[in-house]
């Protein structure tokens, strides 16, 4: 991209990196690497810094084979047999409502904090446990009239604004708190000795940076910057934007991760299981270092941090599904990206399951929302290895030219990648069916 004196802009060349970034840093980031520095101290950072690694080839073959092909990851999927996208079909279900509804959930309670809707909503006569739910619906319905209105371009606008309010707020918020770790405090490595270790370990792995099957979000992301701008795909741009992306997501989850160390482990202190509440006591990691000044700039940050996600995720689903079906009919000639019509079709189903779930959930059961979030995101690593084969599948295929195919080194930091992380997805499957335990209490 050249801005009009033909001088490169970077600014301009930014788009689908920062939309997987925005994706990304939302409950892995402000839930789970938190509650893992919390709980494990400086030690979690292993565990982000190695889940990011590990995944990084997996997330990049995905705008890599859209930069290289024209068509989305999808697509390599299908010429490995109807079987992957069928398997890609199941899995995007199995995540498709509770992942809206914990992405959702999490942003509707640092509206609530934000804006202190909590008075408002109780003299309505409506109990505690359904405020996050209520709040939940006025953003999928908000988030519905920004995807009409603005569609990718909302996105890329949206994030363009959001992610560097975030960046410099972390940065300088993590660079105050770690003067408060003292040598002795810091860990090298988590301490992992109790069931709950096992199942939050899991859960902060599991979407750190993000479930893998954003892998395919970002090919078609890729995939309609290029029709927005009415150009082709430039690969070096496309890898170098998705990079950068990466590293932002990367270098945010170590801050969480040092926030939640500094503030909250070993303290006594815990995180609530409500929504709203959680919201507030993460702002409170910020404005405790900061000072009392900076927390309406955190609170919003954080805030339009979650609402990017919920935009996002709630912009991914549909994008996938109207894919997979183009990819499953080919004979309708609908396209690389599908048709709009299956698009909000599966965006008001997608919807009107999330609430379903959060009412359900939260507001007639009162579960612990971080209960739901765990959930999400362990399924989410029991899978990962399964797509991560099939992303190396289909980069590595005859689909690919061969002078455009990944590196040696790409090909085996994903193979190493790919066996890590199914020996940890069997591995926690064993220790749930009580083949071995971590020598702790439960």
């Amino acid at each position: 991209m050249t801005d009009p004196a033909g001088k490169p802009s970077l600014w301009k060349a930014l788009g689908p990196g920062l939309l997987f970034a925005g994706a990304a840093v939302g409950v892995s980031h402000i839930v789970q690497s938190t509650r893992g520095g919390a709980t494990f101290g400086t030690g979690a950072v292993l565990i982000v810094l190695a889940s990011c690694l590990i995944k990084w080839p997996a997330f990049r073959f995905g705008p890599l084979y859209a930069a290289n092909t024209g068509s989305s990851l999808l697509a390599g999927y299908r010429q490995q047999g109807t079987w992957a996208l069928g398997l890609f079909g199941l899995l995007t279900v199995a995540i498709l409502f509770t992942t809206l509804a914990a992405v959702t959930v999490v942003t509707a309670g640092l509206l609530i904090h934000l804006l202190s809707l909590n008075t408002m909503l109780e003299s309505w006569g409506l109990p505690a446990s359904y405020h996050a739910p209520v709040v939940s619906f006025a953003l999928f319905v908000a988030t519905g009239i920004l995807l009409v209105a603005g569609g990718y371009r909302c996105l890329d606008v949206v994030m363009k604004v959001v992610m560097p309010i975030l960046i410099l707020a972390s940065l300088a918020a993590t660079l105050i708190a770690v003067t408060r770790i003292s040598l002795g405090d810091f860990q090298w490595l988590p301490v992992i000795d109790s069931s709950a270790d096992v199942g939050l370990t899991a859960a902060i792995v599991g979407w750190m940076p993000a479930p893998i099957d954003i892998a395919v979000w970002s090919s078609l992301w890729a995939l309609a910057r290029a029709r927005t701008a009415g150009t082709t795909i430039n690969r070096r741009a496309v890898l170098q934007d998705f990079d950068a992306g990466y590293l932002v997501t990367l270098v945010l989850a170590i801050c969480f991760v040092l926030m939640g160390a500094a503030i909250m482990h070993n303290t006594g202190k815990t995180f609530s299981p409500a929504a709203a509440a959680f919201a507030g006591e993460v702002v409170s990691l910020y404005t405790e270092q900061l000072g009392d000044w900076s927390w309406p700039l955190i609170a919003t940050a954080a805030f339009l941090a979650m609402l990017s996600t919920t935009v996002t995720v709630a912009d991914g689903f549909p994008r996938a599904v109207a894919a997979l079906i183009s990819e499953a009919w080919p004979s309708r000639n609908q396209g690389p990206e599908g048709s709009r019509t299956s698009y909000w079709i599966v965006f008001v189903i997608g919807a009107i399951g999330a609430m379903l779930i959060l009412i359900f959930t939260l507001g007639r059961q009162g579960m612990n929302f971080t209960h739901l979030v765990d959930f999400v995101t362990i399924t989410s690593f029991i899978a990962a290895p399964v797509l991560a084969l099939l992303n190396h599948r289909a980069v590595t295929s005859n689909d690919m030219p061969a002078e455009s195919r990944p590196s040696q080194l790409w090909q085996a930091w994903s193979w190493l990648g790919i066996v890590v992380m199914a020996a940890f997805a069997l591995a926690y499957i064993g220790f749930r069916l009580g083949l071995f335990n971590t020598g702790g209490a439960a």
